[in-house]
């Protein structure tokens, strides 16, 4: 019987889905390294998360990765991978929910709502006054479906929107694309700044504290990309300096963020423990993209999200 392969465990609800759509096929959850690296040589389709590296020289069967996320920094670069194997990720499953998270997060900052749940444990009456979004413009680093979803939702509130890509060409509701060798133009025009990239070569460690400068005073900063993306130390001294007026991250270097980290005491630094795109018919979703590619792959047609490997995404 041919088998549909999945790491590290996975619900139940993936498992009856798959079974519906093959039948035929048997759908094998390793739930540990150890049996993946045991049973990677007779595998042919793979759902994986996070997969042990350097194991891929024996998966001689392998035709086809489905990712289920956006980010592959987790699987490349894989130089032990053959080049016959596709890979395809998981980008657009959650744009509603990741582009709404991180709404919701500029919100709380510019609203300062922390300071409000505070104040409320405290038993603190001290009105404040906060900013306002409209007018203002919020520039998003990687105009991809995530970026493109939040800015229809940035839009909708009165703020112009820009952004960069890889290939700029017009899209709707962002008033001007950048190249991505134009980060500090977008930089220095935004009151809100959205890091939404994946995380390669070129991205990474790319918001430093020269990044950091080249901001508005008192501008805030997202990150719900990556965490290498992003000088976290550079943050927490601009945002000790008042530099940044406040800064939401969603992703980190080091996860689970370690209890040492001084990102957890820094002023005005909203964490959220990677959790911008969960929801939960999450899985659900990602089943029906791994179908969907299994039937692609199979038929030798295009896959959905296929990735190429030489950007990284």
């Amino acid at each position: 019987m041919r088998r549909i392969h999945a790491y590290p465990g996975f619900s139940e609800a993936l498992r009856e889905q798959l079974a519906e759509a093959f039948p035929e096929r048997e759908f094998v959850v390793w739930a540990s390294p150890e049996e993946f690296i045991e049973g990677i040589a007779d595998v042919e389709l793979l759902l994986a998360l996070r997969p042990p590296r350097a194991h891929w020289s024996r998966a001689r069967a392998l035709r086809f990765i489905q990712v289920p996320g956006a980010g592959l920094d987790s699987l490349l670069p894989a130089p032990d991978l053959s080049e016959r194997v596709r890979i395809a990720n998981a980008r657009g499953v959650h744009d509603p929910e990741m582009s709404e998270f991180v709404l919701a997060s500029i919100l709380a900052l510019v609203k300062h709502i922390p300071r409000a749940l505070d104040q409320q444990r405290r038993r603190e009456w001290r009105p404040f006054a906060s900013r306002s979004l409209a007018g203002g413009t919020v520039g998003i680093l990687g105009l991809g479906a995530i970026g493109s979803a939040l800015a229809r939702r940035c839009k909708a509130l009165g703020m112009r929107v820009v952004g960069t890509r890889r290939h700029p060409a017009p899209l709707p509701d962002v008033d001007a694309v950048y190249a991505a060798d134009e980060t500090r133009r977008v930089l220095a025009e935004s009151d809100v700044v959205v890091v939404a990239l994946p995380l390669t070569d070129e991205t990474r460690g790319s918001i430093d504290a020269r990044a950091i400068a080249a901001m508005k005073p008192r501008a805030w900063l997202v990150n719900v990309g990556r965490g290498g993306i992003v000088d976290e130390i550079a943050v927490v001294r601009a945002l000790e300096r008042g530099a940044l007026a406040g800064a939401a991250f969603d992703v980190f270097v080091d996860e689970p963020l370690p209890p040492e980290s001084p990102l957890w005491d820094a002023p005005n630094l909203l964490v959220t423990p990677h959790v911008a795109g969960l929801f939960p018919d999450y899985l659900k979703r990602v089943g029906a993209l791994f179908v969907e590619n299994i039937r692609r792959c199979e038929a030798g047609q295009p896959l959905l999200n296929e990735v190429d490997r030489s950007r990284g995404y």
